[in-house]
């Protein structure tokens, strides 16, 4: 759900919370559907696990060149690159490198999690994502 969706359901549950007769009837009503928004997202994830489970194990390839394919996906079922330019950015977490669309919408491309890749290959990825791509979200996070 987006910011702005969800905003507009906040404000939509705290009116019928407030408006209601029965504050304990509105309370379960409104407890009712933030547990089932919970249970969406979580459905969808596993739903979404399942889906790229056939793929099967596969490595990314990060180029620190000037050359059209900045990223290379490979696996064992298939073999794919992004141009430099389907990227606008990087946000690192703990977990990982969440590399970003180009503005005005900043959406999740693709994730690199940092479990995948020793500590000497995330400080060269950290690098040439640094070399290469705006970073959004401030400092790196302390390891």
């Amino acid at each position: 759900m987006s910011g702005g969706a969800r905003s507009i359901f906040t404000f939509f549950a705290v009116a019928v919370w407030l408006l209601a007769d029965d504050f304990v009837a509105a309370g379960f009503a409104f407890g009712g559907r933030l547990f089932g928004l919970a249970a969406r997202t979580g459905v969808l994830a596993a739903r979404h696990a399942r889906m790229s489970a056939p793929l099967g194990p596969w490595t990314v390839t990060v180029a620190d060149s000037d050359s059209d394919e900045a990223v290379r996906f490979t696996g064992t079922h298939m073999e794919t690159g992004r141009g430099r330019q389907t990227f606008g950015g990087y946000v690192e977490t703990a977990a990982g490198f969440v590399l970003l669309s180009p503005a005005p919408y900043s959406v999740v491309v693709q994730y690199l999690p940092q479990r995948a890749s020793g500590r000497a290959d995330t400080d060269r990825l950290r690098g040439i994502l640094d070399r290469r791509l705006p970073r959004h979200g401030g400092r790196p996070p302390r390891h």
